[in-house]
């Protein structure tokens, strides 16, 4: 995806997490990396400017989380939202599923676990 900080564009890899990054966040951070995650989905400016953080540290940028979330290296919030909401955008784009449910169950039905063997299906009736 690629996101939108203070005018430069960076191309972030969203699905790939090393476990080096999630210990950093939560070292810098002083929160636990599950908690960044569900304040990220949640819409945390908090929890943006780590993302904005992780960004930075991705390119070789050293710069300390502190000043980031105090306001020290500011960056224009509205246009980091504007290019995560494209980038999302362009993902349900790309998935060609179309969200509708299966019209059958694949094994078993409602009243029959799909663990039951075919030879102890008796009907109750």
């Amino acid at each position: 995806m690629r996101l939108v900080i203070n005018g430069e564009t960076f191309d972030f890899d969203n699905t790939r997490r090393p476990m080096s990054e999630a210990l950093a966040i939560e070292k810098e951070w002083n929160r636990r990396y599950a908690e960044w995650e569900a304040e990220l989905t949640a819409g945390s400016a908090e929890a943006m400017a780590v993302l904005v953080w992780v960004v930075y540290r991705r390119e070789g940028r050293d710069v300390p989380l502190a000043d980031i979330l105090s306001g020290k290296v500011d960056f224009d919030y509205n246009e980091l939202l504007r290019s995560l909401n494209t980038a999302a955008a362009e993902d349900e784009e790309e998935d060609p599923t179309s969200g509708a449910a299966p019209r059958t169950v694949p094994d078993g039905t409602a009243m029959t676990p799909s663990g039951t063997r075919a030879s102890s299906r008796k009907s109750s009736a």
